[in-house]
């Protein structure tokens, strides 16, 4: 009888050193084959692991890191077992993405410490993820979670009410949570980008009435854009073919008016020519208590200006606006026409 209990012994001992306690079998054991030591649920450790192994780490990204690309890649250092064994046992890993609001996105087992994303996470959006090893379906304690954020494809993404802003600056000041305010004819923030022929950009803005520029008698300007070399004075940027400015009328209540120049200065209209829209009245009342959420989409074939959800300007062109590089800027520096007391914020560029 003594002579049958060893052996049962020395069994147990070499299964304790692969795995924990787990009361199922592998059926397609992928790789060297163990037998599992049987243990009631209440033993089980508190994450449900059920392989012996010291955790894998969380090594990149980590913190909040902002990504860049589209294609993101988590990286883990190995994990080990707490005991040798007699025949060698090669770790997998389990790679889980969650939401910011906890659900599960990605979830996967690969041979390496490193694991590509397949899921198309929403942008600018944290993220969580972690990793534990496994073999043969006994998973391993989990990593600490991990923290991302995913890229943000906008070209510009500024949204001002943070107290900074990633374009120049020129004058004006930021009001905390609020965002940024012009106070003079000649305030502005100028952002330069790459060409843009297919663009949407947005921004909202408030603090301002109607016939904002009657006792300047100016025709004042929401946002301007253009080739950079043009901002330096105003002749040179009155006169030059890729001008493009977004105007509110002095002389009406209601009135807006869009100059876009695309490639020539023809007021007809003509490709290349100057796309010009005057309205003495538009849908939009304007009142300073209001917020205006202003989109300017444009591509191939001409472009169209919405405000708050109402398109007001729209026209086709044959000749497409290709500036490059192409500047934005918030009101018209070098006409000062730039608004006084308006408020600006989440400024972005994108494209489709």
């Amino acid at each position: 009888m003594t002579r049958r209990i060893l052996p049962l012994l020395s069994l147990c001992a070499l299964v304790a050193g692969v795995t924990a306690c787990h009361s199922s079998k592998s059926t397609t054991p992928a790789g060297p084959t163990a037998t599992t030591e049987v243990k009631t649920s209440a033993e089980l450790p508190a994450d449900g692991s059920t392989l012996k192994a010291e955790p894998a780490g969380a090594v990149s990204p980590i913190n909040d890191q902002k990504m860049t690309s589209s294609v993101v890649v988590l990286t883990a250092s190995p994990a080990s077992l707490q005991f040798p064994t007699a025949t060698a046992v090669t770790l997998q890993y389990r790679f889980q993405v969650f939401s910011a609001a906890g659900a599960l996105l990605d979830n996967a087992v690969v041979s390496g410490t490193t694991y590509q994303v397949t899921t198309v996470l929403v942008p600018n959006t944290r993220h969580t993820w972690r990793v534990r090893p496994e073999v043969q379906g006994e998973g391993g304690p989990w990593s600490a979670t991990a923290s991302f954020i995913s890229e943000d494809p906008a070209i510009i993404n500024d949204p001002l009410t943070n107290g900074v802003t990633i374009g120049r600056q020129i004058g004006g000041r930021f009001i905390a949570g609020e965002g940024w305010q012009s106070l003079s004819l000649t305030d502005a923030i100028a952002w330069d980008v790459p060409q843009c022929i297919t663009c949407k950009l947005e921004f909202d803005a408030t603090n301002f009435g109607a016939q904002e520029g009657f006792h300047f008698q100016k025709d004042l300007k929401w946002v301007s854009m253009g080739d950079p070399n043009a901002f330096g004075d105003f002749n040179a940027f009155r006169n030059h073919p890729w001008k493009m400015h977004l105007v509110q009328r002095a002389d009406y209540p209601t009135g807006v008016e869009i100059i876009w120049r695309n490639g020539g200065t023809d007021a007809g209209g003509r490709d290349p020519g100057d796309h010009r829209i005057k309205l003495t009245s538009s849908p939009i009342v304007f009142s300073s208590s209001r917020v205006y959420h202003f989109t300017i989409d444009w591509g191939i074939f001409g472009y169209s200006i919405a405000i708050n959800g109402i398109p007001v300007l729209v026209d086709g062109w044959d000749h497409w606006y290709e500036v490059a590089p192409l500047r934005i800027e918030l009101g018209c520096r070098p006409r000062a026409e730039s608004f006084v007391g308006a408020i600006y914020r989440n400024i972005k560029l994108t494209k489709p």
